[in-house]
């Protein structure tokens, strides 16, 4: 019997230079935490990092990054986002995926599924919106062709190519949603579940058909003001962990709150189902 893939998401990390901070948080102790939850997992056969390594895509960052993920004992998958720089991280991680282009794609073919991995940053026109250029999207429709037909594929892309009714979000979404669909299209092939960061809220659904999953950020996360246009607004809310199982050709994704830190009791427990307040269960 072939093994279950079993394998770690993080996204949105927005790390800054060693000693710095952003809005008040530590990207470095919020990976810290992040990693070590990761190492009590049963197994983990490689992290997937969704882009937005960096928030302003300075060199020190990635030097931050690098030097933060130097013990990690599981393989890392990089992904690029809006916030960061191409330069300055393949400066830190010349091993990272390269398509032949410059662009940090890769076709990643396990047992159990197939992962394709975009690059949807857009370092040609100012804004934080993805992009889908020509050669970006003949690598997607060349390794959906390739993927083996006998597993899933699994479509990784930071930026989301639909509405998510966070207008301030949604405005800053991949612009090239009917190219992508064509290039499925002419592959002959569909991803069998897509995965997203970006948006900085947990968000699952359905875009034409496909099934989807975007990840909570590890750093702040934006507040659900829906259908509310205006500027980006913020929340300070647990980060999570994606524990994704593949295995015969089913998926189970395990949102994990890694920061959580209260207690945990025995639900069938009298003396716990008897306390007066919840925090009295820290005893039991």
């Amino acid at each position: 019997m072939i093994p279950a893939l079993r394998f770690a998401i993080l996204t949105d990390l927005h790390f800054v230079p060693e000693g710095q901070t952003l809005y008040g948080f530590d990207p470095r102790a919020c990976l810290a935490r992040a990693l070590a939850f990761l190492k009590t997992l049963p197994r983990v056969d490689f992290l997937l990092i969704a882009g937005d390594l960096a928030d302003r895509g300075e060199p020190g960052a990635y030097d931050s990054l690098r030097k933060a993920l130097a013990d990690l004992p599981v393989p890392v998958i990089f992904m690029l986002g809006n916030h960061d720089s191409r330069g300055a991280f393949r400066a830190a991680f010349p091993d990272a995926p390269n398509d032949g282009n410059g662009f940090v794609q890769g076709l990643h073919v396990y047992d159990q599924a197939s992962l394709i991995t975009l690059d949807t940053l857009d370092e040609d026109e100012p804004g934080h919106h993805g992009r889908l250029c020509a050669q970006r999207l003949a690598f997607l429709e060349t390794a959906l062709r390739e993927a083996p037909a006998d597993r899933p594929v699994l479509l990784f892309q930071h930026h989301p190519p639909m509405d998510l009714s966070i207008p301030p979000m949604d405005a800053i979404r991949l612009r090239d949603e009917d190219a992508e669909l064509a290039a499925f299209a002419r592959a002959g092939r569909r991803p069998d579940y897509l995965f997203m960061g970006h948006i900085h809220r947990p968000i699952t659904g359905l875009w034409r058909g496909i099934p989807y999953h975007v990840q909570r950020a590890l750093m702040h996360q934006v507040h659900h003001a829906f259908d509310q246009p205006g500027r980006i607004m913020g929340a300070v809310e647990a980060p999570d962990l994606a524990y994704v199982t593949v295995a015969g050709g089913d998926l189970l994704i395990h949102d994990c709150s890694f920061t959580y830190d209260g207690p945990v009791f025995d639900l069938e427990s009298p003396e716990a189902a008897a306390v007066a307040t919840p925090a009295d269960l820290a005893a039991h």
